[in-house]
């Protein structure tokens, strides 16, 4: 169960991410933004959705807390911003932007979900190996392509002669 919610969480980013066409720098840098949010808002967060009794299960309050914190910020961020032009590179950014949320989730789900199956525990233990490293890689990579905006093609047009 535990890997098909991991999958399933995947497949739903990439699929907001390709279908809105945004840039994957400015949706990294977002996710990056909802990691400082979850770490500094969980505890408040959590009592008010103990608050109101919403419905988290299986996962606790604090989990939930944590995972809408982190997400939240590029999800509001799918609403509008840069996009690609090009299907190549909403493919790439939306595969770069399910691969770093679901990394960056990770952590708060699998405290919350069952890991006992040896399966998941080897794959979950492989991920843990890399994931410091991947995340890193995939926010320089969030940099770069936000680099990328201000310098791109629109400004040789502004600047020639005809």
């Amino acid at each position: 169960m535990t890997l098909v919610i991991i999958v399933g969480i995947a497949i739903a980013l990439f699929g907001l991410a390709y279908s809105t066409k945004r840039r994957f720098g400015v949706l990294g840098l977002g996710l990056a933004a909802g990691v400082l949010l979850a770490q500094n808002a969980t505890p408040f967060v959590a009592a008010i959705f103990k608050a109101y009794d919403l419905p988290v299960e299986p996962l606790t309050y604090a989990v939930s807390a944590a995972v809408t914190l982190t997400l939240l910020p590029a999800l509001l961020l799918l609403v509008g911003g840069p996009s690609y032009i090009s299907k190549r590179s909403a493919v790439i950014g939306a595969t770069a932007f399910a691969v770093l949320g679901t990394l960056l989730i990770l952590g708060p789900l699998t405290t919350a979900l069952p890991t006992i199956d040896s399966g998941i525990k080897q794959m979950l233990d492989f991920i843990a190996q890399w994931q410091a490293a991947i995340i890193a890689l995939a926010i320089l990579a969030a940099v770069f392509d936000t680099i990328l905006l201000h310098t791109g093609k629109s400004n040789a047009r502004k600047h020639s002669k005809h």
